[in-house]
């Protein structure tokens, strides 16, 4: 099954001089495309995908791969820095990374972030390089009724988002569902609540929304404040807060094995995705955590678990690219372009026509992960003293660069008025003290919902969602998810 000298002939062809040089490029565009919010790495890529074709198939996969990672790693930056997700699957992160750099500990979240990303990152490459040729066949038994199942395993998180009342979270998350389904019908076509605005007929752009709920909301709380952080709570911003960060996250690890192991699982499934894992080991963490009042407040724990998650699943959405030609992503859909544009046709031979090219781009995600832990700390320093940037000079920066994002994602105007409705939504359910992350993680799964439900149930009837032993794991893991918080704070109380 594995070929040692195919092995060793693709760790061959991966160290050669025009292979690493492409490799730390890609990491670069990645990371910075990842830093800025609202640009991101799928447009980037897609951009770059012409430019590819002039080089060796191998290299233009593997710089695509490695912006991937660079982006996923660096999202975390504006997340725990601005509370702005640099990336959809960044959006767990702020919920822990953002109130410890409001409380001054900006070097120390990133550092934490990083030794997290990176350890995600090496076990995700790790599980896909040991389990990609076997693994495949298993990703395509996830139907309509098991994806239906993993969107609402999903949604149990929310009972985790919503620390402080869980009728709030719940609420809120039922209205996003509601929000989600505006657009076209998935089976009929019927246009739903577009109001005869055709921008809408598609759904909900994710990007804009994204970035008014996180972004735009929190710059009108920002005026209100001289810096992000406050300066009388500043600890050292220098390497040692960095390094401590990076120190303390191996020793979380439980939690580092949980989650990436809980992550990479997740971008195994066709279109689950990194937003999916994050909020899915996030609220693991919480549920296993001994300290689980001090969540969203700045737990180191949610911190690390959110951040190994989300770049073990960038590795795991590798195998169904390459074993069944299948994309988890808008990311993956492009690297999978490059792939056929060079020849390089993914499916069920891929491991044995291709086998070098597949096991380079494998061993690449060990480098894009070390370059996580370097490249990425280098920059971490100069990036932790935005939080003490007056935002006199901050918010206007980043406000532009809000509006860029958004009218970047589709190159439309009405995105940019998309972004500040939800921009003004998102300030009002901060003032009432409803879930934003309940919200924006309800309108990710609602489509994922409804299509996987009408799907299944018009297959095989209501009884579908059910069949199977994938669906018996799936509900048994739901179940587990709703009961396990109950059960231990019972069990405190009676401890007590």
């Amino acid at each position: 099954m594995y070929d040692t000298e195919a092995m060793f002939a693709g760790i061959t062809a991966l160290f050669q001089f025009q292979t690493l040089l492409f490799l730390v490029l890609g990491f670069l565009i990645g990371f910075i495309v990842g830093a800025i919010p609202g640009f991101n790495d799928a447009n980037v890529m897609a951009i770059l995908l012409p430019f590819t074709l002039v080089l060796d198939p191998t290299v233009a996969v593997i710089m695509m791969a490695t912006i991937y990672t660079g982006a996923q790693a660096a999202g975390s930056i504006p997340a725990i820095l601005m509370n702005i997700p640099g990336t959809p699957g960044n959006a767990a992160s702020t919920l822990e990374g953002y109130p410890m750099a409001r409380a001054g500990k900006a070097g120390y979240a990133l550092g934490l972030s990083f030794g997290a990303s990176t350890f995600g990152a090496l076990i995700g490459a790790f599980l896909a390089l040991v389990l990609a040729p076997v693994l495949g066949m298993f990703a395509l038994k996830f139907g309509p009724s098991e994806m239906f199942m993993v969107a609402v395993l999903g949604l149990t998180v929310v009972s985790t988002l919503a620390s402080e009342s869980y009728e709030k979270g719940m609420m809120i998350a039922l209205f996003g569902i509601l929000v989600s389904l505006i657009g076209a019908d998935s089976m009929s076509g019927f246009p739903r609540a577009t109001y005869g605005i055709p921008e809408l007929y598609d759904g909900l752009p994710m990007i804009p929304v994204l970035l008014g709920l996180f972004g735009l909301s929190e710059l009108l709380f920002l005026l209100g404040r001289a810096t992000i952080a406050d300066q009388g709570r500043r600890s050292s911003d220098g390497w040692s807060e960095i390094f401590r960060g990076l120190k303390n996250s191996a020793g979380h690890q439980i939690n580092l094995w949980r989650s990436s192991i809980l992550g990479f699982f997740v971008g195994v499934v066709p279109g689950a995705g990194a937003t999916i894992g994050s909020f899915l080991a996030y609220g693991q963490a919480r549920q296993w955590s001994k300290d689980r009042e001090s969540f969203g407040k700045g737990n180191p724990e949610g911190l690390v678990a959110t951040d190994s998650a989300n770049n073990a699943t960038a590795n795991g959405a590798l195998v169904p690219m390459l074993t069944l030609g299948l994309p988890g992503s808008a990311s993956t859909l492009v690297m999978l372009a490059a792939l056929v544009l060079h020849g390089l046709r993914p499916g069920p031979e891929f491991f044995t026509t291709f086998i070098v090219d597949a096991y380079s781009i494998l061993f690449s995600t060990f480098l894009a992960a070390g370059l996580i832990a370097t490249l990425g700390v280098l920059l971490a320093r100069p990036a932790q003293h935005i939080v003490f940037v007056p935002n006199a000079f901050l918010v206007p920066t980043v406000t532009v660069l809000v509006f860029i994002g958004a009218y970047a994602w589709r190159f439309m105007a009405f995105d940019i008025m998309l972004m500040i409705v939800f921009g003004l939504f998102g300030a009002i359910l901060k003032v009432y003290r409803y879930p934003v992350p309940a919200f924006m993680l309800a309108i990710i799964l609602g489509p994922l919902l409804e299509s996987n439900f009408l799907r299944a149930t018009r297959i095989g009837g209501a009884n579908n969602l059910f069949d199977g032993p994938i669906n018996k794991v799936l509900v048994a893991m739901i179940v587990l998810s709703l009961v396990a918080p109950l059960a231990t704070a019972l069990f405190r109380r009676c401890k007590k």
